[in-house]
């Protein structure tokens, strides 16, 4: 059906006759934050090629080490089948031993776990007790003290640290105060004790690299005394990490050099390496002892810093010249 064509009229302005008819607005929505609405854009629509859980690379990983698993179920449970229509004893001791070593994998893997979770709790510790230092309240600062002591309540060693801490602690009604009180009474005799594995490391690792005879002697033991290093400033903060735990730590001291600067030491190194011994300028296995050492320092001084969980608000960090001064003198 065709709609009439209405053709254009000629009409007055004052006409009373016409009407004008408007289309209804809209009402407008109160918007109380005064800022524009953002567009709505539409989100983009997911590939599975770049999600991480269905990548090829994962699929490939996945697939082989699933097989691997059921060739080695399979393989055993055939050895122990085996040795069960032999003997009944040695097939039941070899059912016992599979067991025990299950258990204990299981046992190492939560070990790892929990390390791993300690480390990350001491950083979450040092981020509080510097926000609980911010804001000054005393509700918040007993409870980061209850934290630290269940923290070191375990070593035997600390318990008179923690009878003097929960002394003095008694009498303070200021929330920086109490934080401050845990900084001095905890933190700064941590770091002594911290400071002491730093410098025997480095005069160790200053007097293998002299004394090395090949370059990768020389490496190995350098890095398997950092590495030993790093854990025992870890046990000193009141974390004994695993495995997996020391690596972790180890990566996370690499990258806290390199955010920090620590690669570039030159203008560092370079005044305790001169000024420090004058045959380190004619022996360069001397010299390369005394870079290393202070290299060394500097990997421990970063462990300390990611591991203490406390925050230096009433002590300040070691000293790396006092440190590169004190342990690097000549040999």
């Amino acid at each position: 059906m065709n709609t009439p064509v209405q053709k254009p009229t000629l009409f007055e302005p004052d006409d009373s006759s016409i009407t004008i008819v408007s289309e209804p607005e809209e009402p407008v929505k109160p918007n109380p934050s005064g800022l524009e609405p953002l567009p709505q854009i539409a989100p983009p629509a997911a590939s599975w090629v770049s999600t991480k859980l269905f990548s090829l690379g994962f699929l490939l990983i996945s697939s082989v080490f699933g097989l691997f698993c059921l060739w080695a179920s399979a393989a055993l449970l055939s050895s122990l089948e085996t040795l069960i229509a032999r003997n009944d004893i040695l097939g039941w001791t070899a059912l016992a031993l599979v067991i025990i070593a299950v258990f204990s994998f299981c046992l190492l893997i939560l070990k790892e776990f929990i390390g791993l979770w300690r480390l990350k709790n001491l950083g979450y510790l040092r981020a509080r007790g510097m926000q609980i230092y911010d804001e000054n309240k005393l509700k918040p600062a007993r409870d980061y003290l209850r934290d630290i002591k269940y923290l070191y309540e375990h070593t035997p060693e600390r318990q008179w640290m923690l009878d003097r801490l929960t002394g003095l602690s008694s009498q303070i009604m200021d929330g920086r105060e109490m934080v401050d009180l845990i900084d001095q009474e905890i933190g700064a005799r941590l770091d002594k004790d911290a400071c002491t594995i730093i410098a025997n490391h480095a005069k160790k690792v200053s007097l293998i690299t002299a004394i090395a005879p090949g370059p990768f002697i020389d490496m190995a033991a350098v890095a398997f005394l950092n590495l030993r290093m790093i854990r025992k400033i870890a046990c000193v903060y009141g974390v004994r990490p695993g495995f997996w735990g020391q690596m972790r730590l180890a990566r996370n001291v690499i990258t806290h050099l390199a955010l920090s600067g620590g690669i570039a030491i030159t203008s560092d190194l370079l005044h305790p390496l001169i000024g420090t011994s004058i045959a380190a300028k004619l022996s360069k296995k001397l010299g390369e002892g005394l870079f290393n050492g202070a290299l060394t320092i500097r990997i421990g001084l970063s462990a300390q810093a990611l591991t203490r969980p406390i925050p230096h608000v009433k002590t300040k960090p070691p000293s790396f010249s006092k440190l590169a001064t004190s342990s690097l003198k000549p040999i």
